[in-house]
């Protein structure tokens, strides 16, 4: 009985591994595989700082009659850009709750938020949607900002200051 039991067993490892071979041959005969391989090659820039600073000055409350003080700008450039020769540029900041169009401001005075735009005058609200466009055709990317204060109610005398989110995407 312990024979016969051992002959089944060895049977059936022979089938299984018959099996086995007859597939995975048949298998590898005739079966083919396509690779389909995706990416893309973007245009690609540094940036020459990571924290630009606007110095709006010291601006007395008398100036803001007006409705707002002198722009001031600053700017930044890109570095090492391969194939760039545009940017989309959006700002992330507190926008000034009546009006959207403008950055609240941080420290002692009131009555005051930032406007901010691009060299060219392009708006650029805090929104962190509405986007600015800069081109260059060739050579390095300068990207130039200015702001100034806005008198958006009585102005209070005091520290005015604000901090943005500039994201760039570069083209």
């Amino acid at each position: 009985m312990i024979r016969s039991m051992r002959s089944r067993i060895t049977g059936r490892r022979a089938v299984a591994t018959l099996c086995l071979m007859a597939a995975t041959s048949a298998a590898c005969a005739d079966d083919t595989v396509d690779f389909l391989v995706r990416g893309a090659i973007v245009p690609a820039c540094g940036l020459s700082a990571s924290r630009v600073k606007i110095d709006l000055g010291t601006v007395t409350a008398a100036e803001l009659t007006a409705g707002h003080s002198a722009w001031r700008g600053a700017s930044f450039s890109g570095t090492d850009c391969v194939g760039v020769t545009r940017a989309s540029v959006t700002v992330v900041a507190p926008p000034y709750g009546p009006d959207r169009r403008y950055i609240a401001t941080t420290g002692g005075a009131g009555g005051v938020a930032i406007e901010l735009q691009t060299a060219s005058g392009q708006p650029l609200p805090p929104d962190g949607v509405t986007e600015a466009r800069f081109h260059w055709p060739s050579g390095q990317p300068i990207l130039a900002f200015q702001a100034r204060y806005v008198r958006v109610a009585t102005v209070k005398p005091g520290p005015a200051g604000a901090m943005a989110q500039v994201h760039i995407r570069w083209e």
